[in-house]
């Protein structure tokens, strides 16, 4: 894998354009094969719709599956969630075609995927897990393990459509740390109604100033030079507080969905 500089990862940014007439986007044509299976049951939907083999994977709460759509401002997705970690890994196995469960960090329970697999190819699906949100306990947001496990549903439910919505709106969706900081954002709304610099350095696992990184920002950065990724950390750890004063603005004068996604992508994590 060819590496690139600190500098050229943290200049990336979307071009943005003027806010489409009409919003949300018209659902993408796939969609229309997803539409019998709410209230089904999830794995006989996908073994009987899409051929999948759903019994080639086991599962630990195969009763916990469920399929649903999301909505987004880029039209609706499919919805394929899960009651734990180790069910999330099966299903991303199931959906993209692997011959064997890849393990994903605890850190991941949610991914907004292109469905690999034959019988499901290019049909854009989110899968959920239902854990704490980036593997943070509750006790370090001062909250009970209830009230977490609810916020980080909201949360990881917001973060993954907005992935959904910068891949239809602006044409792309990376896992970078510009596209977490905008879909963290839109997640901690959801979750909390405001956007917290020093929540999102937990959920990013990012200590002393960006100085050390020990979550999932190492993972957005495994294509920088090893040796200048704590410049991309510390450079993070600034925007974060930028971005805090931008959101808690956008907020006040009460700025539109698609406003608060641009302010974000239009800027690179230098200029944030």
């Amino acid at each position: 894998m060819p590496f690139i500089s600190a500098q050229e990862y943290l200049s990336y940014r979307y071009d943005v354009l003027n806010e489409p007439a009409l919003l949300p986007l018209p659902d993408e044509p796939f969609t229309a094969l997803w539409k019998e299976a709410a209230g089904e049951d999830a794995l006989q939907f996908l073994s009987d719709t899409f051929k999948l083999p759903v019994d080639r994977f086991p599962l630990l709460q195969p009763d916990a599956i469920k399929i649903y759509f999301a909505s987004t401002s880029g039209g609706r997705i499919p919805v394929i969630s899960t009651g734990c970690h180790d069910d999330l890994c099966s299903m991303e196995a199931l959906v993209n075609g692997h011959p064997d469960i890849e393990e994903l960090p605890l850190t991941v329970n949610a991914l907004t995927i292109d469905a690999k697999a034959t019988g499901i190819q290019h049909h854009r699906v989110i899968l959920l897990g239902n854990a704490p949100y980036s593997n943070i306990p509750a006790s370090a947001l001062g909250l009970d393990e209830d009230d977490w496990l609810c916020r980080s549903a909201a949360l990881r439910m917001a973060h993954e459509c907005a992935h959904y919505e910068t891949l239809r709106l602006f044409g792309g969706m990376k896992n970078h740390a510009l596209d977490e900081i905008m879909a963290d954002t839109i997640g901690q709304l959801a979750a909390f109604g405001n956007f917290s610099a020093q929540r999102q350095r937990l959920f990013f696992g990012l200590e002393s100033g960006g100085k050390t990184c020990t979550g999932r920002l190492t993972f957005y950065c495994r294509k920088v030079i090893p040796w200048e990724r704590t410049e991309v950390y510390q450079a993070v750890d600034r925007a974060l507080d930028i971005i805090e004063a931008k959101v808690a603005s956008l907020c006040k004068e009460k700025a539109s969905h698609y406003k608060i996604l641009t302010n974000i992508l239009c800027n690179s994590i230098f200029g944030a």
